[in-house]
């Protein structure tokens, strides 16, 4: 699957680098990284898991004993939305909540034992994945992949700092 622009896009002219939107290195990202979680989809489907499930499953893992507060926050999704996910995973007997030790008015999430199993099953499907992704691309190749995208990863955080910095006036004072 090629990465294509959005619909009307297709006929705008190219840019100073010759390169048509569908060139661009952002809609080929997009694509490859819908196209893993799709392919990761259909691997987990079997266990049980909804891509929601299964992106709550691993970012818990990750952050055991956080809110579900912050838990929404990581996901980038409403509290509501996240509350319903973990009464589903709750249900399963994947999740329970516990009440926080220093506030009475929250919970804290934990996978349960019984999640462990599943974790691993997902651990090896996500490196099944990972390995078709990179078959026939060498070691160095792989590395020198890697290598670029966390360079752009590290530049696009840069950009989002710059974009909440407080801008300078020219007395060197803070704008509003």
């Amino acid at each position: 699957m090629d990465a294509t622009p959005p619909p009307g896009d297709e006929t705008r002219s190219h840019n100073a680098n010759g390169q048509t939107r569908a060139d661009y290195v952002g809609y080929l990202i997009g694509d490859v990284s819908r196209m893993i979680r799709t392919v990761y989809d259909r691997r987990v489907e079997p266990l049980g898991l909804t891509r929601a499930q299964w992106r709550v499953m691993t970012r818990l893992n990750r952050l055991e004993s956080c809110t579900q507060t912050e838990l929404a926050t990581e996901l980038e999704i409403e509290r509501p939305t996240l509350g319903k996910l973990i009464e589903r995973l709750e249900a399963k007997g994947w999740v329970e909540r516990r009440a926080d030790e220093n506030d009475a008015r929250s919970k804290r999430l934990f996978l349960t034992a019984a999640a462990h199993p599943l974790l691993a099953e997902m651990t090896e499907r996500a490196d099944e994945v990972i390995e078709g992704v990179f078959a026939g691309i060498g070691a160095d190749e792989s590395a020198r992949l890697r290598e670029t995208l966390s360079r752009i990863k590290d530049n696009l955080a840069d950009m989002l700092e710059r974009d909440l910095a407080p801008e300078a006036t020219p007395g060197g004072e803070t704008g509003p």
